[in-house]
């Protein structure tokens, strides 16, 4: 009888909330839900409350209109945000332990870096049981998170492909239309040195994680950068931030160059449409949006945070969360909105180029300054 009391209201699978279980208690007496207190205390007790950090834009608006509010009214925990300005000055606090967040959202380089750092908490898959059963394969292992332990979770990916102006080019499928003069004054690449190392790499046909695999690395890198010099006498500016990017495609001073697939959907869907994206045949580079637990946090506040990583990842609601965002799951969840999402990969990952950030980290230096020189700064 204690067992159904319990379970009234919820699946299988699922905890009675705590304003389920205060409801029990006010109507039946707290001596007849007794057996539910270890629901909520002991060795399986949650916390009131988690803090996330991220930033705030579209995914902040999708986790709270789509996530936080379904997760506290089951497992009857909130989820805080704490916002940080950038990926850098938010990183910078957790390495020095001025943060008090339990959790982050995190890309590859963040991943990598707190991986090395020892900022992140592993995770044991087993501890989130959508993570196997759910994610992409090719997502499960990345690169980017160094050494036989997981230390995040992915709930999106995103490309960096390639957009263009419908009204100068025609369906465009190889980063070499980057290189037409026909667009002299009109090509708009990322400006830093190493994407603009990455996706040269690829339209030569070479391994952007490993430049010297067919040949020396001193002659590749050599003809990376003569081939990146050649494009500058094209660009119209080579930018650095979503905003820039947004701008430029959108005025017209862009014809074609990188861009970063969420945002050019954004940009159409506010009524550019003038503007197309695409990943070229040679590829692009991908990434994936993470949680990562950061390490020293107490143990009820760990299972409380893998409990949302696990929520996120169930298809109803990640299926929502990532339609507003405007970035694909990171499982096979689909709809059709997911299907139109610039950065969707039919090959449910297979078709992406994941950074290895160590080795971008070993010549990253080097790249950023003969990337200056080129550029004539």
């Amino acid at each position: 009888m204690a067992r159904d009391d319990c379970s009234s209201g919820t699946s299988g699978r699922t905890r009675p909330s705590r304003r389920q279980f205060l409801g029990a208690a006010a109507s039946a007496g707290l001596a007849s839900t007794a057996g539910c207190i270890n629901m909520f205390g002991g060795g399986n007790d949650l916390a009131d409350q988690i803090v996330l950090q991220m930033e705030g834009g579209t995914m902040l608006e999708a986790l709270k209109s789509e996530a936080f509010g379904p997760f506290e009214e089951e497992y009857g925990a909130s989820v805080e945000v704490s916002l940080r300005s950038s990926q850098q000055s938010g990183y910078a606090k957790l390495k020095a332990g001025q943060a008090e967040v339990d959790l982050a959202s995190v890309p590859p380089f963040t991943l990598y870096n707190g991986t090395k750092d020892d900022v992140w908490e592993p995770i044991d898959p087993e501890e989130v049981p959508n993570f196997g059963s759910n994610v992409l394969d090719p997502l499960k292992n990345p690169v980017f998170d160094p050494g036989e332990k997981l230390h995040a979770i992915p709930h999106a990916y995103g490309t960096v492909g390639m957009a263009y102006n419908k009204e100068e080019l025609d369906s465009p499928n190889s980063w070499s239309v980057m290189w037409n003069d026909e667009y002299d004054g009109h090509v708009a690449p990322e400006g830093f040195g190493f994407i603009r190392v990455f996706t040269t790499a690829l339209e030569m046909g070479m391994d952007p994680n490993e430049i010297g695999k067919n040949g020396s690395y001193e002659e590749n890198i050599e003809k990376i950068w003569e081939r990146v010099a050649e494009q500058q006498d094209l660009v119209v500016t080579n930018w650095t931030s979503g905003d820039e990017q947004a701008r430029l495609f959108a005025s017209k001073d862009a014809w074609v160059g990188e861009a970063w697939g969420n945002v050019i959907f954004g940009s159409v869907n506010d009524g550019n449409d003038h503007l197309g994206y695409t990943i070229p045949k040679e590829g692009a580079y991908g990434y994936t949006q993470n949680h990562a637990l950061v390490k020293g946090i107490s143990e009820e506040r760990r299972e409380t945070a893998l409990k949302f990583i696990d929520f996120l990842l169930r298809d109803e609601i990640l299926k929502p969360v990532t339609e507003k965002l405007g970035l694909p799951p990171s499982t096979s969840v689909t709809s059709e909105k997911i299907k139109n999402l610039y950065d969707y990969d039919p090959k449910g990952g297979k078709g992406l180029k994941f950074p290895d950030v160590e080795y971008i980290n070993e010549h990253n230096d080097e790249w950023s300054q003969r990337w200056e020189k080129v550029r004539g700064n």
